[in-house]
């Protein structure tokens, strides 16, 4: 599913929606070898050259880099945060004012195999048939959407200001109430240091590596997830569909 690679990002501090037309980013498959690729990243690439013979994906933009090129693999690893472990990786990423040259990442599939690929193809069509382009919403202080994410030390704090979950510095995360912890991931010392909201509605904690360390359930399919800290102390991740609004996950410390 594309609609991955379309997700809104983490955008920190801004108070005012932008955004990005499919003419300002790019699809870009990174991989370990120019000449000698592996299969993975073979199928990758042929899925995304075929796309773009469909009227459907005329106007999506396709890169390659190649960890066995130097420049790429400075540029890969400095300004887009991706690492030899992370491969094959297909990232969504911005352009420069030229269109041109990539300026960031918006959101990526590190590991992407062949089994993902028709996944893939069905957020590339969600994408494509996407007439107002992406748009990246304000940041607000008590949720995660998907695409964002948590680093060592960031936090979700309830609007009412009493409840805050946050990844600690020790791998764990933890909801607390005025510092006192409510409940945990029970993580501490596995290594975590990135905690992020996937399309498919689920909380992903990773190693520096991109190895699971520990994640939330979900119904599997994609869709308009949200996780909110809400204010009677409860996390809660949700599932919002036309006229209705559907519980996926908790941590179940209402009223703590």
């Amino acid at each position: 599913m594309f609609r991955i690679l379309l997700i809104l990002w983490l955008a920190t501090q801004m108070v005012w929606a932008q955004n990005l037309r499919p003419e300002q980013m790019m699809v870009l498959l990174i991989g370990s070898s120019t000449n000698h690729p592996t299969p993975d990243q073979q199928a990758a690439l042929a899925r995304l050259k075929a796309l773009r013979q469909q009227q459907t994906f005329r106007q999506l933009k396709i890169g390659t880099m190649h960890f066995d090129r130097p420049a790429e693999a400075r540029f890969a690893t400095q300004v887009l945060g991706v690492d030899r472990s992370q491969l094959p990786c297909l990232c969504l990423v911005q352009l420069d004012s030229q269109l041109q040259r990539p300026v960031r990442k918006l959101y990526s599939i590190p590991r992407v195999t062949r089994q993902q690929l028709e996944q893939v193809e069905a957020m590339g069509r969600m994408w494509a048939q996407s007439a107002g382009g992406l748009s990246l919403p304000p940041t607000a202080r008590n949720r995660l959407l998907p695409g964002q994410t948590l680093q060592v030390g960031g936090s979700v704090t309830s609007l009412n200001g009493q409840y805050v979950f946050a990844l600690q510095g020790d791998g764990n995360l933890v909801l607390s109430r005025y510092g006192n912890p409510l409940w945990s991931s029970q993580t501490n010392g596995q290594g975590g240091v990135l905690l992020s909201m996937g399309p498919d509605g689920i909380l992903r904690l990773t190693a520096p590596n991109g190895q699971m360390v520990w994640q939330t359930r979900s119904s599997g399919s994609p869709g308009n997830y949200f996780f909110e800290m809400q204010d009677d102390g409860n996390a809660v991740i949700y599932l919002q569909e036309p006229g209705r609004t559907v519980f996926v996950w908790s941590t179940e410390t209402p009223g703590r």
